[in-house]
């Protein structure tokens, strides 16, 4: 038996001993382990090192908030142990304190004192919160639109309070006090007749007036005698705008998707003439001329995104392989809005209005609306997209004559 095991024994021994030869560098590995275990273990208490940093830099806790949450919660629980407490006497005693009580009245009371209570609160916001809305529009189509909405208000919100005074009336009238039922009656055409007429009246000239009003940032503006017109376009890509001015020509030059690469952000074709002066500015910023007509070409690069520009009252969707485009007259420039509004800080603003992905927030670019002069002279100080012209028609001649 010992003899065998001593056989097996030594036939196993080189299988050891090349097993032992192959993991020789196993302490070498070892050792780097260790190595990049001190490492991690410093770069962690490095970290937990900052961390308490700071935590001890960050603002304290605020109590007292914590405190007004504990008083709310604890109002409310009040409330309900009190109702809790009446069920459980009426229901072991008997005696019910409200036993009295016409339910009804106190009922239409209770909605009545929360109807009126909304209502006050409605009337109330608006006048509140008046100081928030946008201030007067900085475009021509935008006081019409401004004036079609003040419109509708003044028609709705006299409806909206006297439809609810009339509906509290109807809760006080009929709420099965001494006047058990309503006088019901199958038909009256008269008055049919006349409410028809009287709604109608309104909501056709509303619809009228806005499809009017509506279709003039598309296509219902043309320039005046003497007005000067502008040509823009805006990109849209994920998640930047790119606005692109047309050269000394005043037009803008073709583009195409498969174009698009390398510097070439927007796929200009540079072997048409009016794109070869077309400008990119590298600002993010747009600038237009007061009281020029512009037409602003939209279109977007890879998701739906859409162009707002709330001051100027328009909008319009930046839809992939499609091109829109929306016109408008500025009339106030940002230094006299500035001064209108008592803000030296206030600028116009572009946003996205379209959720168009994660950082949909950077969708935004500020708006300098300012005279022609200004507008001309800043556009003298950017540079073209692509080279000069000369340059372009030596590249096609060496192109043709390969």
């Amino acid at each position: 038996m010992q003899g065998a095991l001593g056989h097996s024994g030594m036939k196993l021994l080189p299988y050891l001993c090349r097993y032992m030869s192959r993991m020789r560098w196993m302490s070498a590995v070892g050792l780097l382990g260790l190595g990049w275990a001190q490492i991690g273990a410093a770069a962690k208490a490095r970290a937990a090192e900052i961390a308490l940093e700071q935590a001890q830099q960050a603002a304290a806790f605020d109590w007292s908030g914590f405190l007004w949450k504990l008083v709310w919660i604890e109002t409310l629980l009040i409330v309900f142990l009190a109702f809790r407490l009446i069920q459980l006497v009426v229901r072991y005693t008997g005696y019910d304190p409200f036993a009295r009580w016409d339910r009804d009245k106190v009922n239409m009371r209770l909605w009545m004192l929360v109807g009126l209570g909304g209502l006050f609160f409605a009337v109330w916001g608006t006048f509140k919160y008046a100081p928030l809305y946008l201030p007067a529009s900085a475009s021509e189509h935008g006081k019409l639109i401004d004036g079609l909405r003040d419109g509708i208000i003044s028609f709705t919100y006299p409806a909206f309070i006297l439809v609810h005074l009339m509906l509290f009336y109807m809760i006080w009238r009929y709420y099965n006090g001494k006047v058990r039922q309503a006088v019901y009656e199958e038909t009256h055409h008269g008055l049919e007749r006349a409410s028809l007429i009287a709604i109608s009246i309104p909501v056709v000239a509303i619809a009228i007036a806005g499809i009017y009003i509506w279709s003039l940032p598309v296509h219902g503006q043309k320039p005046q005698e003497g007005q000067k017109t502008l040509e823009i376009e805006l990109v849209a890509e994920q998640f930047q705008w790119r606005v692109r001015y047309p050269g000394a020509d005043y037009k803008l030059g073709r583009y195409h998707y498969t174009l698009i690469g390398g510097e070439n952000v927007l796929g200009l074709d540079f072997t048409d003439p009016k794109a070869q002066d077309d400008i990119l500015p590298a600002a993010k910023e747009i600038h237009l001329p007061v009281g020029a007509l512009v037409t602003i070409h939209v279109r977007s690069k890879d998701v739906l995104h859409s162009l707002f520009l709330p001051h100027f009252r328009t909008h319009i969707y930046a839809v992939p392989g499609q091109k829109n485009q929306v016109m408008l007259v500025p009339t106030i420039t940002t230094k006299e809005m500035r001064r209108k509004l008592g803000k030296p800080d206030f600028d116009f603003e572009l946003a996205c209005n379209q959720l168009c992905g994660g950082a949909h927030y950077n969708m935004r670019m500020k708006v300098v609306v300012e005279t022609w002069e200004e507008y001309q002279q800043w556009l003298s100080t950017q540079k073209p997209a692509h080279a000069p012209s000369e340059q372009v028609t030596e590249i096609r001649k060496s192109s043709q004559t390969l």
